[in-house]
């Protein structure tokens, strides 16, 4: 049932996107024979179309339908370390899918990570998160992925909402596959990146251990932001127990993102106590993090969102970026041609200067 609603799914998509004239350079992916009569013939139609239409449509569906030859979850999984039982590490790039910069961090890891874990007790799990997005570049493509974890969104099998499939697959493969239950023993860790200048941080989940873990990084961490933003999977994660910390390492599609978050990994594999404190990696990794933080906040705590409805004509004021001062009344935005100002002094976070988003800033107080 999971791959004919798949099948339908992606066939709608295509339908939508086949009038579309985005010139694109990739090809479809021949890499996996199809396990299907039905999904062989569904790849051949793409092919054929691509063909037909001189390569203007949106070629990345033919890797969404080359996609269905595998397990929808297996999509996700980039890799996974260890075999026996013990604790485990969920990381996480492309929760949305205009922030690639999670995912160069985990490959630019993995070699080295490979060579230095010949056998381990617990289990590494290296995923993707939202494929689609990621292929097409776009933050998500029908709903916000990192707003759905919610048990409304999860019980809800709408084939036409694209970010479903998703949020479905990635919920099975941590809450079932890895977790099996078992929260406790699970560590998540989920890296973003964000679309204003400068800063480096960590949100916590609302439980104590999820606390102490983004303390650890020695970067600012902020406390209450988690809460104003239900349906992360930070959230729903660590509601169930589970340490959960999402990391934002930069400005998106930048070389310092990059390279703020493989420091961030570095960081948790020897956290979690997957790799001795004192390996070169870990330790330039944890010097990196302090450096680039030694001039900001360090503990703060979230007294205001801006929260965005759909269709909002937002638009931030230029110049803001992440812990920059601010004071009661600034001038900070105009939405619907009104002027949006600070309800109190803080430090701004997260100021959006992108096309998508649920929230225009935050506001945040050393604590």
């Amino acid at each position: 049932m999971r791959e004919e609603r798949n099948i339908e799914h992606r066939l709608m998509i295509f339908d939508f996107f086949y009038e579309l004239s985005t010139p694109r350079s990739d090809f479809c992916d021949f890499s996996s024979q199809p396990v299907s009569g039905q999904v062989s013939i569904l790849y051949i139609s793409c092919l054929t179309m691509t063909i037909a239409s001189s390569f203007k449509n949106k070629l990345y569906f033919c890797n969404h339908f080359s996609n269905l030859m595998k397990d929808t979850k297996e999509i996700h999984i980039i890799d996974k370390l260890g075999v026996n039982a013990g604790k485990k590490i969920i990381i996480l790039g492309g929760m949305h899918g205009n922030e690639i910069n999670g995912v160069e961090a985990i490959e630019q890891v993995l070699p080295r990570l490979k060579k230095l874990l010949d056998e381990t007790t617990g289990q590494i799990w290296f995923l993707k998160g939202n494929v689609p997005a990621l292929e097409a570049g776009e933050r998500f493509l029908d709903k916000d992925l990192n707003r759905l974890w919610l048990n409304k969104h999860l019980q809800n099998q709408n084939p036409n909402i694209a970010d479903y499939t998703a949020l479905h697959a990635l919920h099975d493969l941590i809450v079932n596959d890895i977790c099996q239950g078992l929260f406790d023993n699970c560590i998540f860790l989920d890296l973003h990146t964000f679309s204003a200048k400068s800063g480096v941080f960590a949100i916590p989940a609302g439980n104590r251990k999820s606390l102490e873990f983004a303390r650890s990084f020695g970067v600012p961490f902020i406390e209450r932001l988690s809460e104003s933003l239900p349906g992360t999977a930070l959230q729903y994660l660590g509601q169930k127990g589970m340490t959960s910390v999402v990391f934002e390492g930069g400005t998106h599609q930048t070389p310092e993102a990059t390279r703020n978050l493989t420091a961030g990994i570095w960081h948790s594999l020897a956290y979690a106590g997957f790799l001795a404190e004192n390996l070169p990696e870990v330790v330039q990794s944890r010097q990196l993090l302090k450096d680039i933080s030694k001039d900001l906040p360090h503990h703060l705590e979230l007294t205001y969102r801006h929260k965005l409805d759909q269709y909002q004509n937002f638009k931030m004021q230029p110049g803001y970026y992440n812990f920059k001062p601010v004071q009661k009344s600034e001038n900070l935005a105009i939405q619907n041609q009104q002027v949006i100002e600070s309800p109190s002094s803080g430090y701004m976070l997260m100021p959006l200067y992108q096309k998508k988003g649920s929230d225009g800033f935050f506001i945040v107080k050393e604590k």
